[in-house]
C-alpha cells in the first residue's frame, strides 16, 4: 500500500502556485546528504488548482532549539545545491525564476515583511504601559537601516529558501531531519534560511535559550558555508531575514496581547531592546558572528 499525501493549492487566476513551481525542480534537493524530503510522485494543474503527491513523512517533530547544529550544516549544504542549479538553469526558465525571486513587490509587500504597520498599535499601546514608551519612534528609525541589508542581499548568491523552518515542518527520524512544506519557498539568498530559522526561535523562546540555540547554529552554519560564500555576507543577509520576521512577530498587536495576558510583557520589552540592537549605524547586523 502506497502512503501518499496529496496537497491542493488555489491557484491565482491560471497562473501554476510557487510551490509547483519549486516542485517541478524537484530534483534540485537529489544530492542532499543531510536533510531528507519525501519523495515525489508527482505535480498536477487543474484551471483553479496545483495539485502535490508526495509521501508520507514519518517522525516526531524536533525541539528546535536543540537541532540548531545540525540545522547550520544542512541549511549550508542546502544553499550550495540549490546556487549551483540555479547557475545551470537555461535561458527560458529564467523568467519563472525571476517571478520567485524574494526582492519582487508580490512578497515584499506581505505584511510578516513590513513591521511598521505595527506602531501604530505600539504606540497606543505605550499610553498604557510606560515600558513601551518611545519603542514606535525607535522601530520606524530601523528602517532605513534595514533597506541598507536589502539592497546589499540583492547582489548576493541566489539560491532556493525554504523560509519556514517552523516545528511544524520538521520531523526527526534515526537521526535525520526531514524538511517538509516548500509553500513559502523563494528564490532567496544565502543566509536568508538561517534567519528565518533563528526568527522562528526567537518568538518562541526566552532570551537565554534563544542565545544557547543561536551561538550553536552560527557556529555550525559557519564552518560549513562553501567556499564559495563570503561568511561576512551570508552573515549580513540571516541578520536582514531575521530582522524582519522577528520584528514583524514582536510587534504585532496579538502578541503584545498575548504577553500582556500571560504577565510576560518583562521578556518581550527584553526582546525590543535586543532588536533595537542588533544594527549599528552604519545598517551593519552586529550581533550575527560565526565565531
Amino acid at each position: 500500500m502506497l502512503d501518499l499525501v496529496e496537497k491542493s493549492i488555489r491557484k491565482i487566476a491560471p497562473l501554476s502556485s510557487q510551490e509547483a513551481r519549486f516542485h517541478r525542480r524537484y530534483e534540485v534537493l537529489a544530492n542532499c546528504k543531510r536533510f531528507h524530503f519525501p519523495q515525489l510522485y508527482g505535480v498536477l494543474e487543474t484551471p483553479f488548482e496545483s495539485l502535490l503527491y508526495t509521501s508520507l513523512v514519518q517522525g516526531k517533530p524536533p525541539r528546535m532549539h536543540q537541532i540548531g547544529e545540525a540545522l547550520g550544516r544542512n541549511i549550508a549544504e542546502l544553499e550550495l545545491l540549490s546556487h549551483l542549479y540555479l547557475q545551470r538553469r537555461p535561458l527560458q526558465d529564467r523568467l519563472q525564476l525571476w517571478s520567485m525571486d524574494f526582492h519582487r513587490p508580490w512578497f515584499l509587500l506581505r505584511p510578516r515583511f513590513n513591521y511598521q504597520r505595527c506602531l501604530a498599535h505600539l504606540e497606543k499601546f505605550a499610553r498604557q504601559d510606560a515600558r513601551f514608551r518611545d519603542l514606535s519612534r525607535a522601530f520606524s528609525e530601523l528602517r532605513p537601516r534595514l533597506d541598507l541589508l536589502a539592497d546589499a542581499s540583492r547582489h548576493s548568491p541566489r539560491c532556493f529558501s525554504h523560509m519556514d523552518y517552523l516545528r511544524k515542518n520538521l520531523f526527526a527520524q534515526k537521526g535525520k531531519l526531514q524538511l517538509i512544506d516548500w509553500s513559502e519557498v523563494k528564490v532567496g539568498r544565502v543566509g536568508f534560511d538561517g534567519g528565518a530559522y533563528l526568527g522562528a526561535l526567537f518568538r518562541r523562546n526566552d532570551m537565554q535559550r534563544f542565545e544557547q540555540a543561536r551561538e550553536a547554529f552560527l557556529h555550525s552554519y559557519g564552518d560549513a558555508l562553501d567556499s564559495r560564500f563570503a561568511v561576512e555576507d551570508a552573515l549580513r543577509n540571516l541578520g536582514y531575514i531575521f530582522l524582519l520576521t522577528a520584528l514583524y512577530h514582536c510587534l504585532r498587536p496579538e502578541t503584545l496581547e498575548e504577553y500582556q495576558r500571560n504577565e510576560r510583557l518583562p521578556l518581550l520589552r527584553e526582546k525590543h531592546d535586543y532588536l533595537l540592537g542588533c544594527l549599528d549605524r552604519t545598517g551593519m547586523p552586529i550581533t550575527f558572528s560565526a565565531t
